[in-house]
């Protein structure tokens, strides 16, 4: 009979400090990552706060210290795919709403509000969504993002595809309604 053996331990053991020295770096970066995949700076900070909460709970469990960056994105990512699942598809931004983008508080409503594409955005399943967000505002390439998502690259570039395709339409659609 062989006895399982117990799972490696982190070279270093895990502490409050070393979670500060390793995530706080990231926090802006994840607020701005939070808030253009959500579109709304609130949703963003609460989604940055669970994802925090979520790392420090797995933080003695990570094996690798070198990548700490990529877990908390990619646990951020799922904690902003949760809440746009929860929200429904489609109603990311209402268009309808009468808003006046300068006494806005929210810079990523704002900012998507007043850009085409930002609006259009909003046409994207969450997927896709998350996809153009970390390919186009984090400038990840295709193998990265497929790491940081835990999905094989050829299905983070048919999501790219398809994403680009829907946006094309709703950008279409946009011209011919400023005609």
């Amino acid at each position: 009979m062989v006895e399982a053996q117990p799972a490696p331990k982190p070279a270093t053991a895990p502490t409050a400090a070393s979670f500060s020295t390793e995530i706080e770096g990231e926090l802006a970066a994840a607020y701005r990552l939070a808030g253009y995949i959500l579109g709304d700076a609130i949703e963003a900070q609460d989604a940055v706060q669970e994802a925090l909460e979520r790392a420090w709970n797995g933080w003695p469990k990570l094996r690798s210290r070198d990548a700490a960056k990529a877990w908390f994105a990619r646990i951020l990512i799922n904690v902003c795919k949760t809440k746009l699942s929860a929200r429904g598809r489609g109603s990311v931004l209402d268009l309808n709403e009468d808003v006046d983008l300068a006494d806005s508080d929210d810079p990523f409503r704002a900012s998507l509000l007043r850009d085409a594409v930002g609006r259009a955005l909003s046409e994207l399943t969450a997927d896709q969504r998350i996809v153009i967000v970390l390919r186009f505002w984090g400038r990840l390439s295709m193998p990265e993002i497929g790491e940081r998502l835990g999905i094989p690259e050829g299905t983070a570039k048919s999501r790219q595809h398809y994403a680009l395709e829907t946006l094309k339409r709703a950008l279409a659609r946009d011209r011919e309604d400023l005609r």
